[in-house]
This record gives C-alpha cells, structure tokens and sequence, in this order.
C-alpha cells in the first residue's frame, strides 16, 4: 500500500529538483549576461557608486558640476572609493607603486600634508588607461585618459563623454608638454577650481582639470582631484617650507 505513495512524492521530488535546477541555470545565464555586458564596458564587479552625483542646481538655483554614469563608465563607483571597491569595478591593476611621500590641496594656495598615497594605473577596453591616486586608502584622484570622441576636440563634449557636466567657464592655458615632447606638439589645458566647477561627490569638494595634445581625442585626459578644505587631523599634518610659520586655518 506504501508504494503508490513513495511513487508520488518520488515524482514531486523529481518535479521540484528539475524546477529549482530551471531557476538555477536561468539565474547564472541571467548572471553571466550581465558580468558579459560588464566585463564589456571595463566594469569588473557590481558598482556601489551613485547613477548621479548630485542636482544641477541647490535649492537657491546656482548650477552646480554634477557626474552620471555612462555606458561607458560610472566615475562616481571610484571618485573616493577604497582600493577594495575600485579594484572590485575595473579589476586588478596593471601597476601599483608611489611618487611621493605627501598629498596636496588648493586652498586656494598649495598646501601639503603627510600622507599615505598609492598609485594604482588599470586598464580599460573603452579608454587608454584609467590611473587612480589613492590617498588614506581612498581615491583621491581619478585620471581617464584616451577619451572617446570623433570630429574637432571640444571640452565640453570631453566631459561629457564620460558624464561630466561643469557650470562655469574654466581657466585655459598652453603648458609645455615636457618629456616625450615631439617637435610641434601643443597642449590646451582647462581647469576649473572649486569654485568655477561647484561639484560634489559623496560630500567632498573637487576641482577639474581637462587637457588634450595636439587636440586629438585618443591624447586627451580628464582628471578629478579632491580639494576638499583639510580636516583638523590633515592639518596637523600640513608640511611647511623651511621657515614658514604655520597658517591660521587651512580654509
């Protein structure tokens, strides 16, 4: 009398095992889909960062600089983000090391003050390379260079193509290019301070620097660097020239 029974929930088993092996295959073919769609846009992993860094405006009107995500890449899942984190979107570097000892700030007069900093350089199949400062174990700055763009360079179609948008006319100058230079080569760099580019990214200030050789696209680069006013522990870190006396306030 047991064996009609033992038959059935043999036959349910088998129905829900089949069922949950469905799912399963459906969610890594979902998965995998998605990781390819990432691995084909340089994201290695899931990105923590805001679509949009912030509003166009505050609530008295002034434009404000804002950052979103493009198909291309989010600047917001590294602009701060631990080694960890920037690691986990772009994947392992191509080159870690250091070139200094102390970070600086623009305040508006150039300030430095101990830190830890780490240079991490990573590749990227939609720039020629991504180059990320990391300063106390956050992305201080981040530098794409190799911008995707056709047609005459213009700075405000560089920034938007990776999804920067600035309220203010920059400063620009014509730099020597230095080392590596090739008879003839012009740079045309754009900068915009604090104030000039009004944005914020996880509530700290940054300042924006663009530049382009010969203005070629492909020899383009955009940099976001962190200027946000010392805290009081930066501060007491601040390094001064011999025989400086020391500031009032880092603001």
């Amino acid at each position: 009398m047991l064996a009609p029974v033992n038959r059935l929930c043999s036959g349910v088993l088998i129905a829900v095992v089949l069922t949950a092996c469905s799912q399963d295959s459906a969610s890594d073919a979902g998965g995998q889909a998605g990781q390819a769609r990432a691995d084909q846009n340089g994201q290695k992993g899931s990105v923590e960062g805001l679509e949009v860094s912030g509003p166009l405006s505050d609530d008295e009107g002034v434009a404000l600089g804002q950052v979103k995500a493009t198909p291309l890449i989010n600047l917001n899942a590294l602009v701060n983000k631990t080694v960890e984190e920037v690691d986990a979107v772009l994947g392992p570097p191509k080159d870690v090391g250091t070139d200094r000892i102390s970070c600086v700030r623009f305040l508006p007069e150039r300030v430095f003050f101990a830190c830890e900093q780490e240079i991490r350089v990573y590749e990227h199949p939609q720039f020629e390379q991504i180059r990320i400062e990391f300063e106390d174990g956050h992305a201080a700055m981040v530098a794409v260079s190799g911008l995707p763009g056709d047609g005459p360079f213009e700075p405000t179609a560089a920034l938007a193509s990776v999804g920067v948008t600035l309220p203010d006319a920059p400063f620009h100058d014509n730099p020597a290019l230095g080392m590596g230079a090739e008879p003839g080569d012009s740079v045309d760099r754009w900068e915009w301070g604090n104030a000039s580019a009004r944005l914020r990214i996880d509530g700290l200030e940054f300042r924006v620097r663009l530049s382009v050789v010969n203005s070629q696209w492909r020899r383009a680069k955009l940099e976001l660097i962190n200027n946000q006013p010392l805290t009081e522990a930066q501060t007491a870190k601040i390094k001064l020239p011999r025989g400086a006396e020391p500031p009032a306030s880092s603001r």
